[in-house]
């Protein structure tokens, strides 16, 4: 299955997200809220320009990354069809350890248990009658079903906001005009590899200078005291 392809980039996430847990600790004992919210909005920023700039390459580039790792063109469709999901995943991520770092564990636990039993169900009635489709179908309604849940969870504890151009419209935007200026130019490197491998370090250096150019502002400084 594709799912560990779609995943990977997730640990670059992963990687300071554990961070979270302590840090919203802290702020939550010493009731700094204006700083929890603060922090809060900036993560949230900071992913939702991340998860949008990875979708982007796993739809444009899934053909590619599929002959790449698996040698068929086939785990293309599957790696496509999953690509919307990144940003739900990799902002549940987040949100989770958000959670629990103001010690809403329980609340977690709940939503991951009501999570499960939706799985269960849409597996056991489902897949045995739509096959692979219906599997497909259980991972789309787990994880926009847990997303949604840890958003309102989160939301009545921090009151934080979204700013959907910055956050969601301009990096789609970027993603666009980068995927449309990769096209423009005639990159024809041997091996294949190699070749996909360019493709997408230039569509993400593409993407970075589009975000600058749209708002500078979306130039991320990372810097909790």
């Amino acid at each position: 299955m594709v799912m560990p392809v779609i995943m990977f980039a997730n640990v670059l996430i992963g990687s300071f997200s554990g961070l979270l847990v302590p840090e919203f600790s802290r702020l939550l004992a010493g009731k700094n809220y204006n700083r929890l919210k603060t922090v809060c909005d900036t993560i949230f920023k900071v992913t939702f320009i991340f998860s949008i700039c990875v979708t982007g390459i796993f739809i444009i580039f899934a053909n590619e990354i599929s002959l790449m790792i698996y040698q068929s063109i086939e785990a293309g469709i599957w790696i496509k069809t999953l690509s919307p999901l990144i940003f739900f995943m990799y902002i549940d991520n987040i949100i989770d350890n958000m959670l629990k770092g103001i010690n809403e564990q329980v609340s977690v636990m709940i939503c991951n248990i009501i999570d499960l039993l939706v799985t269960i169900s849409i597996i056991f009635f489902i897949v045995p009658i739509m096959g692979m489709y219906g599997y497909i179908l259980s991972i789309f309604v787990s994880e926009l079903l847990n997303f949604t849940i840890s958003s309102i969870q989160l939301k009545k504890k921090i009151n934080y906001s979204v700013n959907y151009k910055k956050f969601i419209i301009l990096p789609i935007l970027s993603c666009i005009i980068s995927y449309l200026l990769i096209k423009l130019l005639p990159i024809t490197f041997s091996p294949f590899s190699l070749n996909t491998i360019i493709q997408i370090a230039l569509f993400v250096l593409f993407y970075l200078i589009c975000m600058i150019v749209f708002d500078k502002s979306c130039l991320y400084k990372f810097n909790i005291r």
